[in-house]
């Protein structure tokens, strides 16, 4: 008996063992399928996810009157990670139905999106489905807003499959419903911090950056999760989905073939452009037909005519070379579709520029905070004729003025629409106002019947512009000169209205070549010999345009002596006339030895000119063409300026300063200051004269330039500086200029009419 009971013992022990066994075995399995694909320190979130059938739609209800937005999310399912390169192509059909289950509306939305990958990317996300470790794509997501949920008290979602290997569709949907928040600040602060955290990631001054309107936004309303209609397992089927937080995706919603966003994208009508800001070389990625792709170089300063280019071919069938290419602008035009992806030297992709606008219509108006005071730039784009209401209110909404813009809606073929679908379309030019606020100025709203793309910028009158230029185009270079733009771009008080409603538009940028404008105008300078006693003559070459008509030359200007047969022939023709009334032609001689500057008429030269000489340069004013100009320049002493008087005077179209400094060793830019004072229009104008500016101007080493100086007749020459005198100045009283280094230069002025005859002191002979 007792053995009998030892051996029951045994039998007993070893039974339990058994099943212990078989329970570890199993929870250790359900841990090991349940694994996370890669390991992954950031933390995670999870969600309930339900799965959409092309056969069996899932129902969610939600309560039609406090319901103002859905939101539906989906993420692409695999069985494994298989593809990462193409997007994966599915679509969602949605039906909004009454309480009757009667189909008010009925529309597909399609997606593509990619897999999620994890290297980082801070986008890895998991599906656990019976305890399997699902490969999941990037998350899309579709809106659908409070117009069409004004009767709507159900929403139908269907799946269609467009892709063989697509296992499946997870969705999450979310109405967006109102709260009762009655202290905003307490409730923001009540959030979770995480919540705050992830609601203002999106700023770069993080949470301290968000003005009163966004915290009410961000409080205002609430997502709630809804849940659809039936029995899980049996109606729906819910899993569960891993997310590591924070992640940004990237989103790729369209319905046709995706373009590259850092592709250029040219077609017939449809250009696009680079500025090139240095002397190198470029590589260029292509997609479509090679031999459709025209290259143009311009020369910004139009002294060049434009360039065809040609390709370079490399191992890569698709990828070219440009080489040694010159700063200026290179314009890209094809007849077809065609993507072009551009990389510097460094092989650094060259990105377009971009900018975003409000889109208005008859059910959206923008409005602004604005500073009393302070002078507001509006940047439009619409049809043809469409027009824009712009209402001025005081601090208290009392409406100060009201003005009615009318856009001409041309369109230059190069800037284009981005739409969501990454479809490029083309869009109007820019048109500018530009408008001087009155100092009770507080509110502007903006609105119009048409759908017009509006942003807006804003300065302050007496604020410096400063910019460093160059001849052509160039980099600014770390020498401590801080450039300060012109305008800065405002947001919107209710950019989150435009944000929910999608009505922001991404619009890229790019340059059209400079036009080719024959100037009808002429140039007139003063004598500044009171205010500036010392001045001095100078030969600058001063080429024409490319396309600029030949005229006849003038005796100021000069041409380099490079054959005695010319002097020899103008001397014999000057002997056989006998007295002449036209000037007699001479000769400029600039000499690295001895005397550097030495000026004769032809008749009375001491010896003929020793073309062979190195260290002699000789200039007269015969023959064609004559790109040297003999102007007189006037010095300018650090920490002095000039007052240029305009009252009771004609009011210039522009006024040029042609600046430059003794020597040819000039390295560092030469700092100019300027400050226009006059009577400025409060009326909206098409033109805006910044009365501040301070100029960093880089040395045009290549445009030679002399002082006709006995002693030392280096001259450095640097780009001109223009300042438009436009129709928002009524009355110019007075032009201030001054420099932080020796300055000599030519102060000239612009006018419709050009002159009869130049004054003695801005072209000698």
């Amino acid at each position: 008996m007792y053995w009998i009971k030892r051996l029951l013992q045994a039998l007993l022990l070893i039974m339990l063992l058994l099943a212990g066994y078989r329970v570890a075995l199993h929870v250790y399995v359900w841990l090991n399928s349940a694994e996370r694909i890669a390991a992954r320190s950031e933390e995670e979130t999870r969600s309930v996810v339900h799965w959409l059938s092309p056969d069996r739609p899932l129902i969610y209800t939600f309560p039609t009157s406090r319901t103002v937005a859905i939101r539906v999310l989906s993420n692409a399912i695999f069985a494994s990670q298989t593809v990462f390169d193409r997007p994966i192509n599915y679509a969602i059909e949605y039906r909004l139905l009454d309480s009757q289950d009667n189909e008010l509306e009925k529309h597909v939305y399609h997606h593509a999106s990619k897999l999620a990958l994890e290297e980082g990317q801070q986008q890895v996300k998991q599906l656990i489905e019976d305890r399997q470790a699902l490969a999941v794509t990037s998350g899309q997501s579709f809106y659908v807003d409070w117009q069409q949920l004004t009767r709507a008290s159900k929403i139908s979602l269907r799946l269609i499959p467009e892709e063989p290997s697509l296992r499946g569709v997870v969705v999450r949907i979310h109405g967006k419903t109102p709260t009762n928040a009655d202290d905003v600040t307490r409730t923001w602060l009540k959030l979770p911090e995480q919540w705050r955290e992830r609601m203002t990631s999106y700023h770069t001054l993080g949470s301290s950056g968000l003005q009163p309107q966004q915290v009410a936004n961000a409080v205002s309303y609430d997502w709630r999760k809804l849940a659809p209609q039936g029995i899980p397992g049996i109606d729906f089927d819910a899993d569960i989905l891993y997310e590591s937080l924070p992640y940004n995706v990237i989103t790729y919603d369209f319905s046709a073939e995706q373009f590259d966003l850092d592709g250029y994208y040219t077609r017939a009508g449809l250009s696009a452009s680079i500025r090139l800001t240095n002397t190198g070389s470029l590589s260029v990625q292509t997609q479509g037909d090679v031999s459709d792709l025209q290259l143009i170089w311009h020369d910004l300063t139009q002294r060049q005519a434009p360039q065809p280019l040609s390709l370079t071919g490399t191992d890569d069938p698709t990828r070219f070379l440009l080489p040694e290419l010159q700063p200026g602008l290179l314009v890209i035009h094809s007849q077809t579709e065609m993507i072009t992806t551009w990389r510097d030297q460094q092989d650094q992709i060259i990105a377009p520029l971009h900018s975003y606008y409000y889109q208005l219509d008859e059910a959206s108006q923008v409005a602004y905070t604005v500073q009393g005071g302070s002078d507001i730039q509006l940047d439009m784009r619409g049809p043809a004729g469409s027009t824009m209401q712009l209402n001025i209110y005081d601090s208290q909404l009392q409406r100060l003025r009201t003005e009615t813009l009318t856009l001409s809606g041309q369109s230059g073929g190069f800037d284009r629409l981005i739409t969501p679908e990454t479809r490029r379309e083309v869009i109007t030019d820019s048109e500018k106002r530009f408008l001087r606020l009155s100092p009770q100025a507080h509110r502007i709203t903006l609105s119009s019947t048409s759908a017009v793309a509006v942003k807006l910028q804003s300065r302050h009158g007496a604020m410096h512009h400063q910019n460093y230029v160059c001849a052509t185009l160039c980099d600014a270079p770390q020498t401590g000169f801080t450039e300060v733009g012109a305008w800065f771009s405002q947001s919107a008080d209710n950019e989150f209205d435009f944000i929910e409603q999608q009505k922001i538009l991404k619009v890229r940028l790019f340059s059209a070549p400079p036009p080719l404008e024959e100037k009808q105008t002429g140039y007139l300078s003063q004598a500044l010999f009171v205010r500036l006693p010392v001045s001095n003559t100078a030969l600058v070459y001063s080429p024409p345009k490319y396309f600029a008509p030949p005229e006849p030359p003038a005796p100021f200007q000069y041409a380099p002596l490079t054959s005695l047969a010319t002097l020899h022939s103008a001397q014999r023709s000057i002997q056989g006339l006998g007295s002449l009334t036209a000037p007699i032609p001479r000769v400029i001689t600039l000499s690295d030895n001895g005397i550097r500057y030495t000026e004769q008429d032809i008749t009375q030269l001491d010896l003929q000119p020793n073309l062979s000489d190195p260290s002699a340069r000789h200039f007269i004013n015969l023959g064609k063409p004559r790109d040297y100009w003999k102007v007189r320049l006037f010095q300018l002493q650090p920490g002095q300026t000039l007052k240029q008087d305009y009252r009771g005077k004609d009011k210039p179209m522009a006024i040029v300063i042609k600046p430059f400094t003794r020597g040819t060793q000039a390295a560092d830019p030469l700092l100019i200051q300027t400050q226009l004072d006059g009577r400025f229009s409060q009326s909206v104008t098409d033109e805006y004269s910044i009365a501040r500016k301070r100029y960093a101007l880089a040395p045009e080493h290549g445009l030679p330039a002399f002082l006709l100086h006995p002693k030392n007749p280096a001259l450095t020459a640097y780009p001109s500086v223009t300042l438009t005198i436009g129709s928002d100045i009524d009355a110019l009283n007075e032009l201030s200029v001054s420099a932080e280094q020796t300055l000599w230069f030519a102060l000239l002025e612009e006018y419709a009419t050009p002159p009869p005859q130049p004054q003695w002191w801005q072209h000698e002979y």
